[in-house]
């Protein structure tokens, strides 16, 4: 089983509201624990009663010190402003949460702060059940990016182009902090990826951005489209854009169902928009607002 260890400085708020929240929702699947670099004498009270609010008792929870042990045995490595005392070991996977601490906080403080934990806490069981990692994209990612871009364009299905582009066009077009691919953590393979593209020079749409998404045909099925969206959302709102939206062939039902899960609304039809493989084609267009950004 995957060991995911979560950290912050005083093991009395973040940390076990991650922890508690992971071994809740694994049930089992994944060794849970946490600690903190310089742990203090109990929990924040209103911690523990928010997590009673969702049925979750920490009651019984004490703070636990940092252990160079604790690192070692574990998998995955979530810090939460422990800085530069958190232990490092090479090949662990470390994760940096960045989240407002509760210490000192109000309940209404510390419920938004449990509710993106717990948020944050399923799309990393998501990527444990997956049996892979997200990560941003690389230079070195790029033959599979486009192998997978590649067969997705023969597929019929994903796009008007046929033939993918040359690495260098692909990632001039494409946002720096908006390209991630899903890769699996068995074969060390490219399962698939995801990229956001400006829609406009023009200031007014700064907020606005398109994106590509494309799974590899032998990774389907496993819930890597989802990871992928979930990850563009993220990096997105983070960085201030309100706006993504999406064509997709009316035909491709299976790509309409994934987004309209993940939050996007249709907007409408362009029918007969442009020509594919010598007959017009349809596309629908999706957009999802951010609730965080540009409010």
């Amino acid at each position: 089983m995957t060991d995911v260890l979560f950290v912050c400085v005083h093991n009395a708020g973040r940390s076990q509201m991650a922890a508690a929240l992971l071994d809740h929702h694994a049930k089992g699947r994944v060794v849970v624990r946490s600690a903190g670099s310089v742990p203090a004498a109990t929990l924040n009270p209103a911690v523990v009663a928010a997590m009673a609010e969702i049925g979750l008792d920490l009651s019984k929870a004490y703070p636990k010190p940092l252990t160079d042990e604790a690192v070692q045995a574990s998998d995955v490595v979530i810090t939460m402003g422990c800085g530069d005392t958190c232990a490092f070991y090479p090949g662990k996977r470390y994760l940096d949460w960045d989240l407002p601490d509760p210490a000192g906080q109000g309940m209404d403080a510390v419920r938004p702060i449990r509710d993106e934990i717990e948020r944050r806490v399923l799309m990393l069981l998501g990527e444990i059940d997956a049996g892979v990692v997200v990560r941003s994209m690389r230079d070195e990612d790029a033959a599979q990016v486009l192998a997978i871009y590649q067969a997705g364009l023969d597929g019929g299905q994903a796009s008007f182009e046929t033939v993918a582009p040359a690495w260098e066009d692909f990632v001039a077009a494409r946002l720096p902090g908006h390209r991630y691919v899903v890769v699996d953590t068995a074969s060390g393979e490219v399962a698939g990826w995801i990229a956001a593209s400006a829609v406009s020079s023009r200031c007014v749409y700064a907020g606005v951005v398109e994106h590509s998404l494309y799974v590899s045909p032998a990774h389907q099925g496993r819930g890597i489209g989802t990871l992928l969206l979930n990850a563009l959302i993220d990096s997105t709102e983070a960085d201030g854009i309100w706006t993504v939206q999406a064509g997709i062939f009316p035909e491709n039902a299976a790509s309409l169902r994934l987004h309209e899960k993940a939050g996007f609304r249709p907007v409408g039809v362009r029918e007969r928009v442009g020509r594919h493989h010598d007959r017009w084609r349809d596309v629908v267009f999706l957009e999802r607002r951010s609730r965080v950004a540009g409010l």
